[in-house]
């Protein structure tokens, strides 16, 4: 027997909103994640450092543990909702750097190979080539573990983290562009080059590029986040969701709230970033644009 159709209209609808409804959530989730990292002093409860021994290892609040302590304690009496605060203002900024490094140098590469063409197109495609092979994890570790932990050179190395996917591309959109007339006609008209390039090509592919900007976000975290809890990014008594992770892993049968906090910081960040990413890649790919999702 069939069930009527308007009795479960509502499931029809809601199932057909569900893409801008889970925007709506990524784009709230990404605002909060914002407003806890630029207010982080404001809105932590205590500081990210700060001890009381004899509240060490105390459950949420809502499972019998403090009240002034929401998410509970650590092995160290801290307050482990300021530290996942103050751990996503770390996070975020040295994701923030590193890919508007990748973003920059890639882009740079990929303009540089297709306006000069000949042997230094085909010397900078071999480093993309080169730079995709290798495992960049691995690598990472080694200069690292070699040269010392810092905070510049972790960041120049996530920023080195992706920058053949903005090569490719930005070599890919100025060959097309240079094909077209107008920029031939601006070429002919004896227009430097550097200028054609700033004020003409960069802005028809800023699109794309920021596509792929949020596309290599959640990498570039997860990156930053791996490298903390093997031991070798943030250092303490600084605080990051890699190395709240790696405090956290030996005390996942006793203090659980130590590093699961982070962990779903560190998956909802992601999955929000991924799906605004695709969104964006719908609405401004010209080659997807009036297709179906």
């Amino acid at each position: 027997m069939a069930l009527p159709a308007r009795r479960f209209g509502w499931l029809t609808r809601l199932w057909k909103s569900r893409p801008s409804l889970l925007i709506g959530l990524s784009l709230a989730w990404l605002a909060l994640v914002v407003a806890m990292a630029l207010f982080a002093e404001f809105l932590a409860p205590y500081g990210y450092a700060d001890q009381s021994l004899l509240k060490r290892l105390q459950p949420p609040a809502a499972l019998g543990g403090l009240p002034e302590y929401l998410l509970g304690t650590d092995n160290l009496g801290r307050d482990v909702l300021s530290r996942v605060i103050y751990a996503m203002r770390t996070s975020i900024l040295i994701a923030l750097m590193g890919t508007l490094i990748g973003a920059c140098v890639g882009t740079v590469l990929g303009i540089v190979a297709a306006h000069f063409r000949g042997w230094v197109d085909d010397f900078i495609m071999m480093l993309v080539d080169f730079q995709a092979a290798i495992p960049f994890l691995i690598v990472a570790l080694a200069v690292l573990a070699f040269f010392g932990n810092n905070f510049v050179l972790l960041v120049v190395l996530i920023g080195l983290f992706g920058w053949d996917g903005y090569a490719r591309i930005a070599r890919g959109l100025v060959l097309s562009t240079n094909g077209q007339g107008y920029a031939f006609a601006i070429r002919t008209l004896g227009v430097h080059p550097a200028k054609v390039y700033i004020r003409h090509v960069l802005p028809n592919m800023m699109g794309v590029i920021m596509v792929q900007v949020t596309l290599n976000f959640p990498e570039i975290i997860l990156l930053e986040t791996s490298l903390s809890f093997l031991g070798l990014g943030v250092q303490p008594p600084g605080t990051s969701l890699g190395l709240l992770l790696g405090e956290g892993r030996n005390y996942l049968a006793t203090a659980w709230w130590i590093g699961i906090p982070a962990g779903v910081v560190i998956f909802l960040t992601t999955l929000a970033i991924s799906l605004v990413g695709d969104w964006l890649r719908d609405r401004l790919d010209p080659n997807l644009k009036g297709k179906p999702a």
